[in-house]
């Protein structure tokens, strides 16, 4: 797998374990499971009768959230994206590869008003929902990244030898006129020692 597939497959796999390990630091309203997309999937998520081109607009806004286990499906997005990659070979036969891959998530949120499948409005946290909303989201992102941060061990084994994961900056990207609240997040993966 490629390592926008990976990271992707990472958030989706581990967000329920994280979201109980966290426990009562994500409040019951942001225990929720957003819609976690590669950037580059071209299939639309508005029209599924008539996708069109796809890949171009997400649904943010009217969400109607139906409780899950442990989370609640959202409408909220994670995109998932590769800025760079760095090769490099340290040793004087160039016989092993290491390599480093540059990601970014992008976590948006909308400040709304949400309703359950029952049309019961969810109860914001006043005009502060949609910083609340990203915030716990953030919170769920470090901790996979940071649990994760000497590998992923997935089926008894280190996942596509992916060997460091790490946590990097963090930048806000709100709209306030449309009322969407997001993050980017720089996270760096390694790959040390690959034959050639």
């Amino acid at each position: 797998m490629d390592e926008v597939t990976y990271l992707v497959t990472l958030l989706d796999e581990y967000w329920e374990t994280a979201v109980i390990a966290l426990g009562s630091a994500i409040p019951a309203i942001h225990r929720v499971k957003p819609q976690i997309m590669d950037i580059r999937d071209m299939s639309s998520a508005r029209n599924t009768t008539k996708p069109g081109r796809g890949g171009n607009r997400v649904r943010i806004s009217a969400a109607r959230e139906t409780a899950g286990d442990n989370t609640t499906p959202s409408l909220d997005v994670i995109a998932v994206m590769q800025n760079s990659q760095t090769v490099e070979y340290p040793t004087r036969d160039w016989s092993v590869r290491n390599e480093t891959h540059e990601m970014s998530i992008s976590i948006r949120t909308k400040q709304d008003d949400r309703r359950t499948n029952d049309n019961a409005r969810v109860a914001p946290s006043g005009s502060t929902f949609g910083r609340d909303r990203i915030e716990n989201l953030y919170k769920i992102v470090r901790y996979i990244i940071e649990t994760n941060r000497r590998g992923w061990f997935r089926s008894a084994g280190l996942e596509e030898n992916i060997k460091h994961l790490v946590l990097g900056s963090r930048t806000d990207a709100n709209d306030k006129k449309s009322r969407i609240f997001g993050y980017r997040i720089n996270v760096t993966m390694k790959r040390f020692a690959n034959s050639l």
